[in-house]
């Protein structure tokens, strides 16, 4: 049986009657009945019965039309998905703790310019697997060297560098006027304090090894939480360090301490499979996060000045 053949008994079931049937597809009453005839006498048994009150399908004929029903809304559909805007669909963001408010500020730009776009965003301890699409865009820390091996080594990944992210320490105004009056912190004076760090230092390599390496012993609170530790800091127990371009003195009520040397400092990549790199609505939101990260970066560069 041709597609043509279903389509005939399909519009013979909606509409009853060879006539109605007919003029649904462009042909005579004569002409259905006639291929009608064609078809029951090459499948070798009577498919339609014509009544006074219209026609009727035997049962199998009956199932050929439910056949061709189904096949009519699976071509309806992919017409739709063909006509429909190449942005639909969604967009799965993995980041670090901290960078989500700044991922969600993508998603509100990229929906903006288009409105069939919708992002998840997974704020994650361990890195998602990119390379089997658990998301499709990842931000991630691609320094120092050996943690870039662990992370992401596949070749059907991409890398587009967004730029160095720099820190520095920060402390309430009570602990500073109880404990750092002068605001500024010597390498020798290290061991004299207490920091706020990730639940990490001392067990794996982490951002806050800079802090072991200076002395810094005393940790009164770990957590992998950014909110946690920064709310620590307002109550005021002890140093934490930031990214010097979040304007934590704004943000948190926290103040900046000057260093002798200057804070650690970690080079972020957005990173993606090579098969999304021309997906629209990818882009579109790897777009609107570049942005983001560019004006974050000018922040950054004028706290350092």
């Amino acid at each position: 049986m041709s597609w043509d053949d279903y389509r005939l008994l399909l519009e013979l079931r909606r509409h009853g009657s060879f006539l109605a049937a007919g003029a649904r597809l462009g042909l005579s009453a004569s002409t259905v009945m006639r291929r009608i005839g064609k078809l029951e006498e090459d499948l070798g048994r009577t498919l339609v019965h014509r009544t006074a009150r219209g026609v009727w399908l035997e049962p199998e004929a009956e199932e050929l039309a439910r056949m061709a029903e189904q096949f009519e809304h699976a071509l309806a559909a992919r017409a739709r998905d063909a006509a429909a805007s190449p942005f639909a669909g969604t967009v799965r963001v993995s980041v670090p703790d901290g960078f989500a408010p700044y991922i969600a500020e993508a998603a509100v730009r990229a929906r903006r310019a288009h409105p069939e776009i919708f992002v998840e965003i997974i704020t994650e301890q361990r890195y998602v697997d990119l390379s089997t699409r658990e998301a499709d865009i990842g931000l991630r820390a691609v320094a120092p060297a050996s943690a870039r091996s662990r992370h992401d080594a596949s070749p059907v990944l991409i890398e587009k560098p967004l730029g160095d992210v720099v820190s520095g320490l920060f402390a309430s105004p009570e602990y500073l006027a109880r404990h750092l009056p002068s605001r500024r912190l010597a390498d020798a004076d290290f061991a004299a304090h207490d920091f706020i760090v990730d639940e990490y230092v001392g067990r794996r390599p982490c951002m806050a090894d800079w802090l072991l390496k200076r002395g810094a012993h005393r940790f009164p609170l770990r957590s992998n939480s950014v909110a946690a530790r920064m709310h620590a800091a307002q109550a005021g127990m002890g140093l934490v360090i930031g990214a010097l371009g979040e304007m934590n003195e704004q943000q948190h009520g926290l103040v900046r301490v000057h260093l002798e040397t200057p804070g650690p400092s970690l080079t972020f990549c957005l990173v993606m499979h090579e098969e999304l790199r021309k997906v629209p609505r990818v882009r579109a939101v790897a777009s609107a996060i570049t942005e983001l990260f560019d004006a974050y970066l000018e922040r950054q560069r004028r706290a350092m000045d």
